[in-house]
Protein backbone atom coordinates (compact mmCIF):
# COMPACT_ATOMS: atom_id res chain seq x y z
CA UNK A 1 0.00 0.00 0.00
CA UNK A 2 1.01 3.22 -1.01
CA UNK A 3 1.69 6.18 1.34
CA UNK A 4 3.58 9.45 1.92
CA UNK A 5 6.91 9.42 2.59
CA UNK A 6 6.90 11.90 5.16
CA UNK A 7 4.40 10.26 7.11
CA UNK A 8 6.44 6.86 7.67
CA UNK A 9 7.44 6.42 11.48
CA UNK A 10 11.33 7.22 12.02
CA UNK A 11 11.78 3.00 12.53
CA UNK A 12 10.54 2.26 8.86
CA UNK A 13 13.39 0.25 7.06
CA UNK A 14 15.16 1.59 4.21
CA UNK A 15 16.43 1.04 1.03
CA UNK A 16 18.67 3.69 -1.05
CA UNK A 17 19.55 4.06 -4.72
CA UNK A 18 21.66 6.57 -5.86
CA UNK A 19 21.90 8.00 -9.26
CA UNK A 20 25.44 8.78 -10.99
CA UNK A 21 24.09 12.08 -12.26
CA UNK A 22 21.20 14.91 -10.75
CA UNK A 23 18.00 13.30 -12.17
CA UNK A 24 16.05 16.12 -14.17
CA UNK A 25 13.06 17.07 -12.50
CA UNK A 26 11.43 14.50 -15.31
CA UNK A 27 13.44 11.92 -14.86
CA UNK A 28 12.46 12.71 -10.60
CA UNK A 29 8.37 12.70 -11.83
CA UNK A 30 9.32 9.76 -14.06
CA UNK A 31 10.98 7.78 -10.77
CA UNK A 32 8.30 8.42 -8.63
CA UNK A 33 5.30 7.44 -10.65
CA UNK A 34 7.19 3.98 -11.89
CA UNK A 35 8.17 3.05 -7.85
CA UNK A 36 4.59 4.41 -6.72
CA UNK A 37 3.04 2.15 -9.17
CA UNK A 38 4.94 -0.67 -7.84
CA UNK A 39 4.37 -0.02 -4.43
CA UNK A 40 0.88 0.33 -4.44
CA UNK A 41 0.80 -3.32 -4.78
CA UNK A 42 3.88 -4.43 -2.71
CA UNK A 43 3.11 -7.48 -0.77
CA UNK A 44 4.70 -10.04 1.28
CA UNK A 45 3.27 -13.49 0.94
CA UNK A 46 0.21 -11.89 -0.31
CA UNK A 47 -0.52 -9.11 2.58
CA UNK A 48 -0.39 -5.64 1.70
CA UNK A 49 2.98 -4.13 2.73
CA UNK A 50 2.85 0.27 3.38
CA UNK A 51 5.77 1.94 2.18
CA UNK A 52 7.10 5.35 -0.09
CA UNK A 53 9.20 6.98 -1.67
CA UNK A 54 11.11 10.15 -2.25
CA UNK A 55 14.01 11.58 -4.08
CA UNK A 56 16.63 13.37 -2.11
CA UNK A 57 19.23 15.91 -3.14
CA UNK A 58 18.40 15.02 -6.90
CA UNK A 59 20.17 12.15 -6.34
CA UNK A 60 19.50 9.42 -3.73
CA UNK A 61 16.04 7.57 -4.10
CA UNK A 62 14.45 5.95 -1.19
CA UNK A 63 12.22 3.71 -0.24
CA UNK A 64 10.84 3.24 3.36
CA UNK A 65 8.70 0.13 4.55
CA UNK A 66 6.72 0.75 7.72
CA UNK A 67 7.80 -2.89 9.14
CA UNK A 68 5.64 -2.16 12.57
CA UNK A 69 2.98 -3.01 9.97
CA UNK A 70 4.01 -5.75 8.32
CA UNK A 71 7.78 -6.76 7.07
CA UNK A 72 9.32 -7.77 4.01
CA UNK A 73 10.38 -10.90 2.52
CA UNK A 74 12.56 -12.03 0.46
CA UNK A 75 10.64 -12.29 -2.72
CA UNK A 76 9.17 -9.35 -1.95
CA UNK A 77 12.47 -7.10 -1.84
CA UNK A 78 12.92 -8.96 -4.87
CA UNK A 79 10.64 -7.48 -6.65
CA UNK A 80 11.42 -3.84 -5.64
CA UNK A 81 15.13 -4.73 -6.90
CA UNK A 82 13.51 -5.63 -9.99
CA UNK A 83 11.57 -2.49 -10.27
CA UNK A 84 15.07 -0.53 -9.49
CA UNK A 85 16.94 -2.37 -12.30
CA UNK A 86 13.87 -2.20 -15.02
CA UNK A 87 13.86 2.01 -14.12
CA UNK A 88 17.56 1.28 -14.85
CA UNK A 89 17.18 0.12 -18.26
CA UNK A 90 14.64 2.37 -19.33
CA UNK A 91 16.28 5.48 -18.23
CA UNK A 92 19.62 4.56 -19.41
CA UNK A 93 21.22 5.54 -15.41
CA UNK A 94 22.76 3.56 -13.32
CA UNK A 95 21.15 3.23 -9.83
CA UNK A 96 22.71 0.11 -7.78
CA UNK A 97 26.46 0.40 -8.35
CA UNK A 98 27.79 0.08 -4.89
CA UNK A 99 31.20 0.57 -6.15
CA UNK A 100 30.91 4.38 -5.87
CA UNK A 101 30.90 6.93 -3.22
CA UNK A 102 28.88 10.14 -3.29
CA UNK A 103 30.98 12.87 -1.52
CA UNK A 104 30.00 16.07 -0.49
CA UNK A 105 32.94 17.91 -2.52
CA UNK A 106 33.29 21.88 -3.00
CA UNK A 107 29.36 21.97 -2.20
CA UNK A 108 28.33 19.60 -4.71
CA UNK A 109 27.53 16.04 -4.99
CA UNK A 110 30.39 13.96 -6.75
CA UNK A 111 30.60 10.36 -7.14
CA UNK A 112 33.64 8.68 -6.36
CA UNK A 113 34.35 4.94 -7.53
CA UNK A 114 35.84 3.29 -4.03
CA UNK A 115 39.40 2.42 -5.64
CA UNK A 116 39.69 5.94 -5.93
CA UNK A 117 38.89 7.55 -2.78
CA UNK A 118 41.66 7.58 -1.09
CA UNK A 119 43.34 10.28 -4.56
CA UNK A 120 40.23 12.54 -4.54
CA UNK A 121 39.36 12.77 -0.76
CA UNK A 122 40.41 12.51 2.95
CA UNK A 123 38.96 11.65 6.23
CA UNK A 124 37.21 15.14 6.88
CA UNK A 125 35.54 15.12 3.44
CA UNK A 126 31.92 14.05 3.68
CA UNK A 127 29.97 11.68 1.88
CA UNK A 128 26.67 10.23 1.82
CA UNK A 129 26.33 6.83 3.89
CA UNK A 130 23.84 4.71 1.59
CA UNK A 131 24.93 1.72 3.81
CA UNK A 132 22.03 3.20 6.40
CA UNK A 133 18.69 0.93 7.61
CA UNK A 134 16.12 3.38 9.05
CA UNK A 135 14.25 6.19 8.03
CA UNK A 136 15.75 7.90 11.48
CA UNK A 137 19.70 7.46 9.85
CA UNK A 138 18.55 10.02 6.78
CA UNK A 139 18.94 12.48 9.73
CA UNK A 140 22.95 12.12 9.81
CA UNK A 141 23.64 9.67 6.05
CA UNK A 142 25.74 12.94 5.25
CA UNK A 143 29.09 12.55 7.55
CA UNK A 144 33.08 12.41 7.79
CA UNK A 145 34.21 9.67 6.11
CA UNK A 146 36.38 8.62 9.38
CA UNK A 147 32.48 8.05 10.24
CA UNK A 148 31.52 5.60 7.61
CA UNK A 149 32.21 2.38 6.08
CA UNK A 150 34.61 3.42 3.80
CA UNK A 151 37.26 5.18 6.14
CA UNK A 152 40.01 2.44 5.15
CA UNK A 153 39.52 3.69 1.76
CA UNK A 154 41.36 6.94 2.79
Amino acid sequence: MLTDFNNLPESSRIWVYAAEKALTQSQQDYILSYVSEHLMGWNAHKVDLTAGVTILENHFIVVALDENINAASGCSIDTLQQTIQALEKELSISLMNRLNVFCKIEEEIQVVPSFKLGTIANADTLFYDLTILTKSDLNTYLKPISKGWCAHLV
